[in-house]
């Protein structure tokens, strides 16, 4: 049995995706099949206590208009007094209870907790005290993030009744600047998944399609956000579990430098285990637009209490860019890896209107990159890191096994198989010359537009093989008619940078003809952070 075990964790280490995940016992129940399921009628309930007790119910604020606002836009209403705290919470509660049943993206809601810190924060904003640049905004936080008093189960079973006694880095870093957390987002069972599903709380759905994934791991945070549910949210990344998800929805998502931001207190690990995943993981904000992107990496990044070994976040450029400033690379394609015509063609128009609007335009990768050898150092990475307690003997069989189940996915190739010393030095190695080719290649220009994965949403797809709470996916992604295996469709077009450490922006260029949200990827230079997030501002003007 142990065999199996090793074999499904390093198999689904490669889905990419790291999490950790929280729910509140006052507002979740078991049901007849096991699954936990929201009690709406106690946040309903809490709702028409906090009307009753401060305003009779006579508020003024109209909420469809409220939850429409970026995060920075409330947090200024908040401090200008034109809303207040309680009416911010009261409206985004009220848009859980009204859109969350049919998505099941968030599983987790303290309402009287949040409405609590809610008049808290107002009674301290009348006295003149700020608690921060988020003073009383709410939030939720993907469920693999420790939250301290909030069962935290990252999706997988042994931990469903998991309470923390502290908060993550993120989650503290956004409660000290005045955030109000009102509850978690689903992820799948130890956010090892390209969609989101878990045998804890279910499966979320795409907010355009019921029919279609949400992507992953990061499902949960991205249509919690896409519907509207909360101002922002963090995710994770691994293999583009924020990246994916956020172009799936329609969303906005930033994948920081590695090393910018603190993963500490993120479950995985699992309580009590060491966390062997010390490299190309980190978290990043899923928004509205990029403004709140830049706001919300400037609050939680950079070394401090919780983290000193975090890196400075980069300073904001002094001067507004100019589109005809910026040297734009492209491509619709690379590594041989397909990908769609409608989002070649979304990509293409892009490009184009980016060219007739001024931008320096080339058509470009960097010359002679080794793509399949990227994909493998990464599994090699993954393999190493997140079986690093297993046996030689165990990581042979295991790679026995499965060779021939991973021949067409290079990036699982490395994941199962012996750890040598010499393996892992030469791994970095692959790791530094990666590094180092693109960021020669992107000296030339400021960003990198790609696709960010062979397809749009696509249906949700059923596992060939269980092992618990964790997927095993056999059957390939259809990409035009050609059939990709299932990991080469989600992580080609993300893992590379994740190994190269880059940052990354998400943005929305369009829809398909399903009317499923076409992203792509910005990718910029290691440390170029806000510098990335400034043109990301001036070419999303010409997404849509």
């Amino acid at each position: 049995m142990k065999g199996y075990l090793f074999i499904r964790v390093l198999l689904l280490l490669s889905a990419g995706i790291l999490a950790s995940c929280a729910t509140t016992s006052s507002n979740v129940h078991s049901n007849t099949g096991g699954m936990m399921k929201m009690d709406y009628a106690k946040i309903q309930e809490e709702i028409r206590a906090a009307r009753t007790e401060t305003r009779s119910g006579a508020w003024q604020v109209d909420p469809a208009q409220l939850i429409e606002l970026s995060a920075a836009q409330v947090a200024e209403a908040i401090r200008t007094h034109k809303i207040t705290s309680e009416e911010a919470v009261v409206a985004f509660l009220e848009r859980i209870c009204e859109v969350n049943p049919g998505l099941n993206a968030v599983v987790t809601v303290d309402a009287k907790a949040a409405l609590q810190r809610a008049r808290e924060a107002d009674s301290a904003l009348a006295s003149g005290m700020s608690w921060g640049p988020l003073h009383g905004v709410p939030f939720t936080i993907k469920d693999t993030y420790k939250t301290k008093g909030l069962r935290t189960t990252a999706g997988y079973l042994p931990l469903a009744n998991h309470v923390p006694t502290e908060n993550s880095v993120v989650v503290q870093r956004l409660i000290d600047a005045g955030a109000i957390l009102m509850g978690k987002t689903n992820t799948p069972s130890l956010a090892m998944d390209m969609q989101t599903t878990n045998a804890v709380f279910g499966t979320t759905v795409n907010l355009f399609n019921p029919a279609w994934t949400a992507g992953g791991s990061s499902g949960g945070s991205s249509v919690a956000v896409a519907a509207r549910m909360t101002p922002f949210e963090f995710g994770t990344d691994l293999a583009g579990s924020i990246r994916v998800p956020a172009a799936f929805n329609g969303v906005y998502g930033l994948r920081p430098t590695f090393g910018l931001v603190s993963m500490r207190g993120h479950v995985p690990p699992r309580p009590g285990e060491l966390d062997g995943i010390r490299r190309m993981a980190t978290a990043g904000p899923i928004t509205h637009n990029i403004e709140d992107l830049s706001m919300l990496l400037d609050i939680v990044g950079g070394p401090g209490t919780g983290d000193h070994r975090l890196d400075p976040i980069p300073p904001a450029p002094m001067h507004k860019l100019s589109i005809k400033d910026v040297r734009i690379a492209w491509t619709d394609s690379f590594g041989g890896v397909p990908v769609s015509s409608e989002i070649k063609n979304a990509l293409q128009a892009y490009v184009k209107r980016l060219e007739a609007a001024g931008a320096s335009v080339t058509k470009a990768e960097p010359q002679d990159f080794p793509y399949v050898k990227a994909w493998e150092t990464w599994g090699s990475f993954v393999g190493a890191q997140g079986g690093y307690d297993q046996s030689n003997f165990m990581r042979s069989l295991g790679h026995f096994f499965t060779k021939s189940a991973v021949a067409a996915t290079p990036m699982q190739r490395n994941i199962v198989g012996p750890i040598t010393v010499p393996k892992y030095m030469e791994a970095m190695k692959n790791q530094d010359d990666c590094i180092e080719q693109l960021e020669t290649f992107l000296n030339g220009f400021d960003v990198w537009l790609v696709p960010v994965s062979s397809t749009t949403a696509f249906m949700h797809q059923k596992p060939t093989k269980a092992y618990g709470d964790f997927f095993v996916y056999d059957n390939p992604i259809d990409v035009d008619g050609i059939p990709v295996p299932y990991y080469v469709a989600t992580q080609s077009y993300t893992t590379i940078f994740s190994l190269t450490e880059s940052p990354v922006v998400t943005i929305p260029i369009g829809q398909d003809k399903r009317g499923a949200p076409i992203g792509i990827q910005l990718v910029g230079r290691r440390f170029s952070d806000h510098r990335l997030l400034e043109i990301a501002e001036t070419l999303n003007k010409l997404a849509k």
